[in-house]
C-alpha cells in the first residue's frame, strides 16, 4: 500500500468519529491554568492544583460516537480538538501549535519586518487506563523589535526566555526549537510516576519564587503520592543552560535537582505545602525551603501566599544579605458571581519580592536554575513587583488588560481577541502595548508603544514582558 492510499484510509477514519474526553496533562499556559483552577476551587480535598503541571485522572473512558463529515468537520476546528481517536484501550489526540504575530513599534525602523511565527505542534493520549503520554514541537523564528532584541542578547548566544538557545535568521532574526515529552503511569490508585523532559511550576500565581517555568525543558523524574487529604511529591530534574550540548558541552554546567512537596489539605478550599529543595553542581550545593498556601473563602475567591529561603550571601564588602523571597496575591474567577452565566471573567493580582545570589541571577537568567519567572533579575534583587490582570471572554469574545510594575520598568498591555475554538484555544488577537523603561537598570530612559496582531493556538506561556 502506497503512502497515498495510506493517507486516504486515515482521512476516512477521522472524518466519520469523534470522541470527546478532557485533557490529562493540564497545560501551563495561562488560559488552561485559570480554567483548572476555576474548575478545582472548593472541588474536593483530593483535588490538588498546586504542582503543575497538574494531572488529572480521566474518571470517563474517551466516547466515540459516528458523525457526518460537515458536522465533523465543523466539530473539530470550531469546539474540539483537531484529530482524536478512541477505544477503551488506547486514545490519541492531535493540535496544531501556531502562533504567528507581526509587530509595529512607534520608534522601530520601518524599512525591516517584525514577527514571530511558531508551528509545530501537541500530541497526547493514553494506553490502557494507566499509560499516559505527550510530547510537544516548536519550530520558531523572529525578527523581535529592538527593545525586545537587545534585551534576549544580553545573553551569550542568545538564550530566548523559556525556550532556550537561537541562532541567527536571515542576519538580525532569532531561529529555535522547542520540544517536550513525558510519559506517566498511574502504579495503583495512590502512587504514579512521570518521566520526560518538560518543565513545572509551583504555585498559584504568575510568577512562582519555588520552581517555575520561565526554563528550558529539562529531563525529569517525577513521584506523586496521594493518600486522603495528603499529598507528595518528589521532582528529580537534570537542569541544563538552554544552550545545545554541542554549542558549547564543556562549559554546560548541568545541575542536578530535588524538589520535595508535601501537602496537606484539612478542607477542600484550604490547601498547605511545604516544599524542600537541592541544587547541586559539581562541589557547589544550595538548598532552599519554603511553603505555599492557598485559601478559598469564597466560591469564586483564591487566596495564595508562598515563600522560599535560600540561606545568606556574602557581598563584596563583606557583609551578608538573606536570600529570602515572597509573593502574595488573590484571584477572583466570576466577577459578577454568576449573574451573566456566559460571562467568563478573572481578575488576578500579586505581588512578588525576590532576594536571590547575585551571582546565580545573572549565570542563570532565562536559563536554569532560576526559580522565578521574573526578567531581568527583579530589579537586580533591588525591589518588587506588582502585576494584575483583567480578563473577560462573552461568546467568544474577549478582552485582557495587563499591568506590571517594578522598578525597572512599567509594562502595560490591552488585548481585543475572538477565540475560535474554546477548548484549543485558537484565537484571532490584537494587542496594544506600552512599555517604560528606566536608565538605571536598562542604560537609557524608553517609553515604547506598540501594536501586536496575531492567530494563536498555543499550550506554552510567553515571557516578553521585561
Amino acid at each position: 500500500m502506497d503512502k497515498r492510499k495510506i493517507l486516504l484510509l486515515f482521512l476516512l477514519l477521522t472524518v466519520f468519529y469523534g470522541t470527546r474526553a478532557q485533557r490529562f496533562y493540564q497545560p501551563l499556559a495561562q488560559f488552561y491554568d485559570w480554567e483548572m483552577q476555576s474548575a478545582a476551587l472548593t472541588d474536593s480535598v483530593e483535588r490538588f492544583t498546586l504542582f503543575k503541571p497538574v494531572l488529572i485522572p480521566e474518571n470517563d473512558i474517551d466516547t466515540v460516537c459516528k458523525q457526518k463529515f460537515t458536522d465533523w468537520l465543523y466539530t473539530h476546528f470550531f469546539e474540539d480538538d483537531f484529530l482524536k481517536f478512541a477505544s477503551k484501550d488506547f486514545s490519541l489526540t492531535v493540535n496544531p501549535v501556531l502562533d504567528m504575530e507581526i509587530f509595529s513599534q512607534d520608534n522601530a525602523k520601518e524599512d525591516k519586518d517584525y514577527f514571530l511565527n511558531t508551528r509545530g505542534f501537541e500530541i497526547f493520549g493514553r494506553l490502557g487506563k494507566r499509560i499516559h503520554f505527550k510530547t510537544e514541537f516548536f519550530e520558531n523564528q523572529a525578527r523581535f523589535l529592538p527593545f525586545t532584541d537587545s534585551i534576549i542578547k544580553k545573553v551569550k548566544k542568545s538564550i530566548v526566555p523559556a525556550q532556550g538557545h537561537a541562532k541567527a535568521f536571515e542576519v538580525d532574526g532569532l531561529d529555535w526549537a522547542v520540544s517536550t515529552a513525558s510519559l506517566t503511569v498511574d502504579v495503583c490508585k495512590n502512587y504514579r510516576v512521570s518521566l520526560g523532559s518538560d518543565r513545572h511550576f509551583i504555585g498559584s500565581g504568575y510568577r512562582s519564587v519555588i520552581l517555575s517555568h520561565l526554563t528550558f525543558p529539562y529531563p525529569y523524574l517525577r513521584h506523586e503520592v496521594n493518600y486522603k487529604k495528603f499529598y507528595y511529591n518528589l521532582l528529580l530534574a537534570y537542569l541544563y543552560g538552554g544552550r545545545y550540548w554541542y554549542v558549547d558541552s564543556k562549559k554546560q554546567g548541568f545541575k542536578y535537582s530535588s524538589f520535595h512537596v508535601l501537602g496537606y489539605k484539612p478542607l477542600k478550599n484550604l490547601e498547605l505545602a511545604f516544599i524542600l529543595g537541592t541544587m547541586r553542581q559539581k562541589s557547589d550545593k544550595k538548598n532552599s525551603v519554603g511553603y505555599d498556601i492557598n485559601f478559598s473563602p469564597l466560591k469564586n475567591l483564591k487566596l495564595y501566599h508562598q515563600a522560599n529561603y535560600q540561606g545568606k550571601a556574602t557581598e563584596k564588602d563583606g557583609s551578608e544579605t538573606t536570600l529570602f523571597s515572597y509573593q502574595a496575591g488573590f484571584h477572583v474567577f466570576d466577577l459578577l458571581f454568576g449573574l451573566v452565566p456566559k460571562l467568563n471573567s478573572h481578575f488576578q493580582a500579586e505581588y512578588t519580592v525576590s532576594r536571590l545570589d547575585k551571582n546565580q541571577t545573572e549565570a542563570d537568567f532565562w536559563s536554569y536554575n532560576y526559580p522565578m519567572t521574573t526578567p531581568f533579575f527583579m530589579d537586580q534583587n533591588n525591589g518588587g513587583e506588582f502585576v494584575c490582570f483583567l480578563n473577560l471572554e462573552y461568546y467568544g469574545a474577549g478582552f485582557d488588560v495587563k499591568f506590571l510594575d517594578r522598578n525597572s520598568s512599567r509594562y502595560r498591555d490591552i488585548t481585543l481577541k475572538y477565540f475560535l475554538n474554546k477548548k484549543t484555544k485558537w484565537n484571532l488577537f490584537v494587542s496594544f502595548s506600552r512599555h517604560e523603561t528606566s536608565k538605571e537598570y536598562y542604560g537609557a530612559d524608553r517609553k515604547d508603544n506598540y501594536i501586536t496582531a496575531g492567530l494563536a493556538i498555543t499550550p506554552m506561556n510567553y515571557y516578553y514582558d521585561f
